[in-house]
């Protein structure tokens, strides 16, 4: 009966426990000097007193009550709450690419719609071949898209790249940067001919315009676009802007460095064209 109205009553007893004993234990021992005996009264209540904070922390277990029992709900509460916040940042970053890829997949179906002439078939890039001489991507299409060599390959930002070879299921794409690659363009501005060349650069992506005249005024910042000569790639298709303009040591020629319009660090999906519908 005692132990069940202590139990009930746990929070009030050990205050008045906690309030007690600095009390008596000031009152029994006021006067005393280190070293000397007390006096009777403080003896004789000293005895009683020492058992009953032994019982009472035993009892209710005040020890726990403000040490263990107090630090193992912290713990579990910190527990819980560093659980939740791994929950939480696993599906922010989830959800940051899931953002990111419907970002693509709506450029993809833009470019698209705004090409409903060509007959697109896409691709996956799922490897990357960046030696110093060379630029290819490889591809993964699909197992009944009949794909042939020098096929141009794009995606939403512009022009990728030709298809080198072609395999069961996938195809390796030589992209502007290659040395190998050779696209008929034209600026945008005022249509100035030229063809981009790939310099094979270990570090970056860029590429020589050749055969530009010198009387074309080709300024930083110009379009180039594909030109449709050639035969290999629709006309009006972007392929990057142009970086800086030289003297070329052909003579009647200017030369310009072009940055492609596509991030190809960054590239996950693209088109490859296989004809006009």
């Amino acid at each position: 009966m005692l132990l069940a109205w202590l139990e009930h009553h746990r929070r009030k007893v050990v205050a008045m426990a906690l309030l007690l004993v600095p009390l008596v234990m000031f009152a029994t021992s006021a006067g005393a000097t280190p070293g000397k005996d007390v006096g009777a009264p403080a003896r004789y209540a000293a005895v009683p007193m020492g058992w009953t904070q032994s019982k009472v922390s035993a009892l209710l277990g005040v020890t726990g009550l403000f040490g263990g029992a107090g630090s193992s709900e912290l713990r579990d509460e910190n527990a819980r709450l560093q659980a939740e916040v791994d929950r939480l940042r696993e599906e922010n970053t989830r959800l940051i690419g899931v953002l990111q890829e419907n970002g693509r997949l709506r450029e993809l179906v833009g470019f698209r719609e705004r090409h409903p002439e060509y007959n697109l078939i896409p691709a996956r890039v799922i490897a990357r071949d960046t030696s110093p001489f060379f630029r290819v991507l490889k591809v993964e299409i699909s197992a009944d898209a009949k794909l042939k060599p020098r096929m141009p390959v794009v995606s939403a930002q512009g022009v990728v790249g030709q298809v080198h070879q072609v395999f069961e299921g996938y195809a390796d794409v030589v992209i502007v940067s290659d040395p190998r690659s050779r696209i008929d363009v034209v600026s945008q501005r005022n249509r100035a001919q030229g063809v981009v060349e790939g310099l094979g650069h270990e570090r970056d992506y860029q590429g020589r315009i050749s055969y530009l005249s010198e009387r074309d005024e080709v300024v930083v910042g110009d379009v180039m676009v594909t030109s449709g000569m050639g035969g290999i790639f629709p006309r009006e298709l972007v392929v990057g802007t142009v970086a800086e303009v030289q003297e070329s040591q052909r003579g009647l020629f200017q030369e310009a460095v072009i940055s492609p319009s596509v991030d190809f660090s960054r590239l996950e999906e693209v088109f490859v064209i296989a004809g006009a519908e």
